[in-house]
């Protein structure tokens, strides 16, 4: 899970207050989501395993950012199945949606408000004659 954070936070840096994708911890909801799905386990697993051998969290920013561009490069389908995933977990936390100014939670039973029914929008309906037979 380490490299996994580590790269969430260069594909998801931060900003202002709000801590990178990896910072929020949320490695944990990409890996759950990927195990949901075979493809994205395969591809979470795959993009994994190729880069460990090389990433660091110690490497400059500039480093790992080359790392992920040969990656995606090489794996173009495994790359874009990760990113997938961890805007899939990045923008389903609440403290994004805070920061962008989205309302979270259920849609009810706040909801949205919604006109009072207008009877008028059936009128043609009515008038049709019914195309079905009788039993």
């Amino acid at each position: 899970m380490t490299i996994l954070r580590g790269v969430m936070d260069r594909l998801v840096p931060p900003i202002d207050e709000l801590p990178g994708a990896g910072a929020m911890d949320l490695a944990p909801e990409v890996d759950a989501l990927a195990r949901r799905h075979p493809p994205y386990h395969r591809a979470l697993t795959g993009f994994i395993e190729n880069l460990a051998p090389k990433w660091s969290a110690s490497l400059p920013p500039p480093q790992q950012d080359g790392l992920l561009r040969e990656l995606e490069a090489a794996d173009a389908i495994a790359f874009n199945a990760v990113l997938e995933l961890v805007y899939l977990a990045y923008y389903s936390d609440a403290r994004v949606h805070g920061r962008v100014g989205w309302r979270s939670g259920p849609l009810q039973p706040q909801g949205f408000p919604l006109a009072p029914f207008n009877p008028e929008i059936l009128r043609a309906t009515r008038q049709r004659k019914p195309f079905w037979r009788q039993t």
